[in-house]
């Protein structure tokens, strides 16, 4: 018979090691973040944020219905996760995040995908300073 296997979690938010990832889940959250929040975009994703008063980022996700069938629209929101999970340690604190995926992410691949949510992020100055890599130029 095979091991049971039990769902790593933490009482705030999924738990990857020491990366523990706080998630934006209310409807109430994500509607405050739309209506009063900036946001940032790039081909692949859109951003919208807003400060939260708290000591840590909280952080959701959505795909429309428009960028395709429900194994398409989890596999997104599953490389997005991954991408954040990464870039977690190196996000401003105090600030509630949506990531919006757009039409084209259905037919990019995870690099393309960690690219365009990473020049998103670099423009809403969401990374702390340390990461942000400027353009290397001639």
């Amino acid at each position: 018979m095979a091991p049971l296997l039990l769902c790593r979690a933490s009482i705030r938010g999924q738990k990857w090691g020491d990366n523990t990832l706080e998630r934006l889940k209310s409807n109430s959250d994500f509607g405050k973040v739309y209506r009063e929040g900036k946001y940032s975009a790039d081909s692949l994703v859109v951003i919208h944020y807003l400060p939260n008063k708290l000591d840590y980022s909280r952080i959701g996700f959505s795909v429309s219905k428009k960028v395709g069938n429900s194994v398409m629209r989890n596999l997104i929101k599953r490389r997005m996760r991954e991408i954040v999970r990464n870039f977690y340690p190196h996000i401003v604190p105090g600030y509630d995040i949506v990531i919006s995926a757009r039409m084209g992410a259905n037919k990019a691949n995870f690099n393309g995908l960690n690219h365009s949510l990473r020049q998103a992020l670099w423009r809403s100055s969401l990374l702390i300073k340390e990461e942000r890599k400027p353009k290397s130029g001639n």
